[in-house]
């Protein structure tokens, strides 16, 4: 198991790679890599294999990174990335309070995280990837993992309207 804030929210080391992969925010400008910060890098080009590490040093472009199983890789910025939540406790708390955001008064926004939170701790609800991803931040993505169009008539003038309607979505 990982190591995390609460017991309750502690994953293994494949569950916490993917969150922070998959739905920890994200110093997208790298702006703020220093040595010690916890990384996700491709370490594999090819496949695409990313894995948790370390900075060890910085000579950038160049980044210098410790893997769990203590080897070392250098690898030029652009293919390390630095979660800013580090601790599913931090993205539970933006998506309460991002799910809440919509209620009309700051007291029923608060409550509402509240509600959420509670939710969220302990895994008793996962919401879907694109809500974990999005939920409390500036991205404008949409909170919908999946769209249903009807189906098209067995046609070149069905097939082309179908195409059409997925453009909107």
């Amino acid at each position: 198991m990982v190591q995390t804030r609460s017991e309750k929210n502690a994953l293994h080391e494949l569950g916490y790679k993917i969150f922070l992969d998959r739905y920890a925010q994200k110093d997208m400008k790298r702006e703020t890599l220093a040595v010690g910060d916890t990384v996700i890098v491709v370490v594999d080009s090819k496949t695409g294999q990313r894995e948790i590490g370390t900075v060890a040093a910085l000579d950038l472009p160049h980044v210098t990174i410790k893997l769990l199983d203590d080897s070392v890789v250098e690898r030029d910025m652009e293919n390390v990335d630095k979660p800013l939540e580090t601790d599913p406790a931090q993205m539970m708390d933006r998506v309460a309070a991002g799910i809440a955001a919509v209620e009309a008064t700051p007291q029923l926004r608060q409550e509402w995280a509240e509600h959420f939170r509670w939710a969220l701790e302990d895994w008793k609800f996962v919401p879907a990837g694109r809500i974990l991803t999005a939920a409390g931040t500036e991205q404008e993505l949409t909170y919908y993992n999946c769209y249903v169009v009807p189906s098209p008539r067995d046609s070149r003038g069905g097939i082309i309207e179908t195409l059409r309607q997925m453009t909107e979505i």
